[in-house]
């Protein structure tokens, strides 16, 4: 066995975050939250896919079980006398389909033999540490958990980014690069998003992008090319708020279009 780990002697995508040193915000901030799954994905990623680690449920029950304690350890340790609130959150995302009923979702049955693995094998891990800590496991359908003041996530999920309110005042904590993203550069985590400067992430573009396959699949290029016209014709920036972008596209002379894009708003 040879667990990948960081500096900081957890999961090496969760510790390389810390390492970072984005969280030396932590005087700003009032909660910081974790995605399960993807502290799940941070120690799965620990091994490779040859070790029989890769897949055993009992040992990445330990791994994710230890980063969490050790996470919880290290803001206690660096909040610096600040109450800061830590919140570890499963969601189900059985709910994707009704929230967004004319997206391409990704289908996990349509998957590779090792995709659909390693989705049984969160699911186990995830579904075994929910019910072994009940009480501190917040269990969500889709998106986070609403929070006050200040917040921080980490997540590699965006959709959970496009279901909460206040993204203002929420900050995305990067696994493995530590970044620590406002709302405005969370463009990047649509497909190709690194080239969509003026496209911000919400609930209508990451069901025209893709949010690179990890549950939206990009709609035909076709009405990609179009919302980038719409976008580029109406000045959007990756600041630009849902309300803007709705108002853009109703004006918009009465189609087919309008009214697709409006109804997956």
């Amino acid at each position: 066995m040879s667990r990948a780990t960081g500096a900081l002697g957890i999961s090496v995508g969760t510790s390389s975050a810390l390492e970072a040193g984005g969280l030396t915000s932590l005087g700003r901030t009032d909660s910081i939250q974790f995605n399960l799954r993807t502290l799940f994905r941070n120690a799965q990623e620990s091994y490779t896919p040859e070790e029989k680690e890769y897949h055993d449920v009992e040992q990445l029950q330990k791994d994710v079980e230890g980063d969490i304690t050790f996470l919880a350890k290290w803001i206690e340790k660096h909040r610096n006398g600040k109450p800061v609130k830590m919140v570890v959150y499963y969601p189900s995302y059985k709910g994707l389909k009704s929230k967004f009923p004319h997206a391409d979702l990704k289908d996990i049955k349509k998957g590779t033999e090792r995709q659909k693995a390693i989705h049984d094998t969160c699911i186990k891990v995830c579904d075994a540490i929910a019910k072994k800590y009940e009480k501190l496991i917040i269990r969500t359908d889709v998106g986070m958990p609403a929070f006050t003041g200040n917040g921080i996530v980490m997540t590699h999920h965006p959709v959970d980014l496009c279901e909460v309110s206040g993204i203002g005042r929420l900050k995305l904590l990067e696994s493995h690069t530590g970044a620590l993203k406002p709302y405005t550069e969370w463009n990047t985590k649509l497909t190709g998003g690194s080239k969509l400067y003026n496209i911000p992430l919400n609930r209508l573009t990451i069901q025209i992008f893709g949010d690179r396959s990890v549950d939206f699949m990009a709609a035909k290029p076709a009405i990609r090319e179009l919302v980038k016209k719409i976008a580029e014709d109406n000045n959007w920036t990756t600041a630009s708020s849902v309300s803007r972008i709705r108002s853009t596209i109703s004006n918009l002379n009465q189609g087919v279009d309008r009214a697709g894009l409006l109804m997956m708003m």
